[in-house]
C-alpha cells in the first residue's frame, strides 16, 4: 500500500471521524491537533449550484449541487469509481466523510458547504499491490478499538486490505477465500464484523478484533447456497440475518450464529452449510444489489431495467430464530438420502425453499430503464424519523428517486418526468417469453393481488393504500392500481440528467443523516446531491 497524501491544513479531519464515545482513546483522538497532508491530486467541480435556501422538510428529495471528474494524477480520468460509503459513525453537526475505490486508487472525502466546491479530499491511498489484474471493486468502513477509523478495500485479488485513516498505515489483510471478492457489508450491531462476498461462491464473517487475528474467519456460508459467483451481500437490523445475490439469478438468506462466539480467533470456523431462505424466481439475471428495508427486501439484476419490493413469506424478524438445522435442503441433493437433522420439507423443484413454509410475495416493481449493465447499485436512506428514499441511477447519466413514504400514501407520479412505456400488442408479445417464468411466479406468490387493486384500499406488506391523508395525495384509480399490481412499473418521484457527460452509476450512498447523497461511476464521475440547506 502506497503511502497517503491529502490536502490543506484541516483541524476538522479528526473531527470528522469523531465516534460518540467517552473512552480516553477517542477523546484524545477527537481533539488531536491538525496534521499537515502532502499536495494530493485535486477534485475540480463542475456546475456546482446555490445552496437551497428552502425549509427542511424531512420528505425533500435532493438536488443535484456539484459533479467532479476526480483522477489522480497520471492516471486515465476515465477510470470508474465502482463503490462509495459514508462513514457510518460521524455525529451530528459534522461534514461527513465518504470514500470511493476504484482501479488501484482508493479517495477519503468530506462534503463542504462552499461557494464553487463540494468535497475536499483528506486521504488518497494508491495501492502497490503487485498483482497486475488487481483493481478495486468494493469498500466498507470499520472502526478500531481506539476509535480509529478503518476502511476495508477489495477487489480482483481474493483478498481484503484493512487501512488505517487517521495514520496511513496498513492495519492488516483478511486471507482466505478462494477467488476474488464482489461486496463487503459491515455489521450494524459492531464495527468489528465485516462480510464479504466472492466468485469461490461462499461468504465469509470475519473479526477485525485484534484478539482473534490468528483466524479471523468466524463464519463460512456456503456449499449448499450459491451455485455461481456472489456479488451481493447485506446484513438485516438485527445482524443475525444476512441477505446474498449472485451471478446464478440466487437471492439467499442466510441465520448467523451470536459474533462473536466462543470460537472465534481459534481455528474452528463455524460453517453454515445451508440457508433459511433461497430462490431463483425472483430475478433472470446477475442479482448484484440486494438491501433489507425493515424485513422487506429490496433487489436488481442486470438486463431487467427495474427494481423489486417483495416478502419472505412468514419472515419476522421478532419471532425466535430458526436453528440452524431448519435450514431447508436443495430437493435431489445427495444430502437428502444422508442422514441429517435439516429439513427436507417445503424443498421442491420450483426454485424456491424456506424455513418459513411459504415462498414469497412480489409486492412493488420500480421502473429503472437503461439499467441493463451488470454491478450497478441502488441506494436506499432508511434512518428513523426521516422518509425512506430509493435511489437508482441508468447507463446514461440519469439518476432516479422515489420516496417510499409517499409511496406508502398511495402518491404514484403517473405524469412525471419518467413515461411510462406504453404497451401495443406487438410490445406485448416481444415481452411474452421475458415474463412467462414471472407471471407464473405471481400466481402462487402474489396472493390476493387482484383484491390489492381496489381503489378504496389495499395492504402489501407495510404499504398501505388510501385515499386519505393529511391534505396529501388523493389516490385515484391509477394510483391504486400502480401500487396493487407488483408488476406495474412505478416511475420516479423525481429525475435528473447529469449534464455535460454520459457515464453509467456504479454505486451511491447516503450521509447517515441524509443531508447528502453521492453517486459514483464510470469517467471518474462523482455526483453531490444535496437537501435541506
Amino acid at each position: 500500500m502506497g503511502s497517503p497524501t491529502g490536502t490543506g491544513r484541516d483541524r476538522a479531519f479528526l473531527q470528522a471521524f469523531h465516534q460518540q464515545s467517552t473512552s480516553e482513546a477517542a477523546a484524545r483522538y477527537a481533539t488531536a491537533a491538525a496534521q499537515d497532508f502532502a499536495d494530493a491530486p485535486s477534485a475540480h467541480s463542475d456546475s456546482a449550484r446555490q445552496f437551497d435556501t428552502t425549509p427542511h422538510r424531512p420528505a425533500d428529495l435532493p438536488s443535484l449541487r456539484s459533479t467532479v471528474r476526480l483522477g489522480a494524477k497520471g492516471t486515465d480520468v476515465h477510470t470508474p469509481w465502482y463503490d462509495i460509503k459514508f462513514y457510518p459513525y460521524t455525529p451530528p453537526g459534522v461534514d461527513p466523510v465518504f470514500a470511493v475505490v476504484g482501479d488501484r486508487e482508493t479517495v477519503v472525502c468530506r462534503c463542504v458547504l462552499e461557494k464553487g466546491n463540494a468535497i475536499e479530499v483528506l486521504k488518497w491511498f494508491k495501492d502497490e499491490e503487485e498483482a497486475e489484474e488487481w483493481t478495486l471493486n468494493s469498500l466498507e468502513w470499520a472502526q478500531a478499538e481506539n476509535g480509529d477509523p478503518l476502511v476495508c478495500i477489495t477487489g480482483s485479488v481474493a483478498k481484503i486490505k484493512v487501512l488505517n485513516v487517521r495514520t496511513g498505515e496498513l492495519a492488516t489483510t483478511l486471507t482466505g477465500h478462494g477467488a476474488l471478492i464482489n461486496d463487503l457489508t459491515i455489521s450494524p450491531l459492531t464495527p468489528r464484523i465485516l462480510a464479504s462476498g466472492s466468485m469461490d461462491h461462499s461468504i465469509r464473517i470475519w473479526s477485525l478484533d485484534p484478539k482473534h487475528s490468528k483466524n479471523p474467519t468466524m463464519v463460512k456460508c456456503g456449499g449448499g447456497g450459491h451455485k455461481e459467483g456472489i456479488l451481493a451481500v447485506a446484513f438485516h437490523r438485527n445482524g443475525r440475518y444476512l441477505l446474498s445475490g449472485g451471478m446464478d439469478t440466487m437471492v439467499n438468506l442466510w441465520v448467523l450464529p451470536e459474533l462473536p462466539n466462543e470460537t472465534a480467533g481459534t481455528d474452528k470456523t463455524t460453517l453454515v452449510h445451508y440457508p433459511h431462505f433461497s430462490t431463483t424466481e425472483i430475478h433472470t439475471d446477475f442479482v448484484d444489489c440486494i438491501r433489507f428495508y425493515g424485513d422487506l427486501i429490496i433487489s436488481r439484476s442486470a438486463k431487467e431495467n427495474k427494481i423489486l419490493l417483495w416478502r419472505i413469506d412468514g419472515f419476522n424478524s421478532d419471532d425466535p430464530l430458526p436453528s440452524l438445522s431448519e435450514a431447508p435442503i436443495p430437493p435431489f441433493s445427495s444430502a437428502n438420502s444422508s442422514r441429517t437433522n435439516h429439513q427436507t420439507q417445503n424443498s421442491d423443484s420450483s426454485g424456491t425453499r424456506s424455513a418459513w413454509r411459504g415462498r414469497f410475495q412480489r409486492l412493488l416493481q420500480f421502473d429503472a430503464p437503461h439499467t441493463q449493465l451488470f454491478y450497478m447499485r441502488f441506494g436506499l436512506f432508511h434512518e428513523l424519523g426521516h422518509s425512506p428514499i430509493l435511489v437508482m441511477g441508468n447507463e446514461k447519466s440519469k439518476i432516479f428517486f422515489w420516496d417510499l413514504h409517499r409511496l406508502e400514501s398511495g402518491d404514484v407520479n403517473l405524469s412525471g418526468n419518467t413515461k411510462l412505456r406504453s404497451r401495443s400488442k406487438k410490445g406485448k408479445d416481444k415481452e411474452s417469453l421475458a415474463r412467462v417464468r414471472e407471471e407464473s411466479i405471481a400466481e402462487s406468490a402474489t396472493s390476493g393481488a387482484s383484491e390489492a387493486t381496489s381503489a378504496q384500499a389495499s395492504s402489501l406488506g407495510s404499504f398501505s393504500v388510501s385515499g386519505k391523508g393529511k391534505g396529501k395525495a388523493v389516490v385515484g384509480p391509477g394510483a391504486a392500481k400502480a401500487i396493487g399490481d407488483p408488476f406495474f412499473p412505478i416511475p420516479a418521484h423525481k429525475s435528473v440528467v447529469i449534464p455535460k457527460v454520459n457515464f453509467a452509476t456504479r454505486q451511491i450512498a447516503w450521509s447517515r443523516g441524509g443531508e447528502w447523497c453521492v453517486v459514483v461511476g464510470d469517467e471518474a464521475m462523482i455526483c453531490l446531491f444535496r437537501r435541506w440547506g
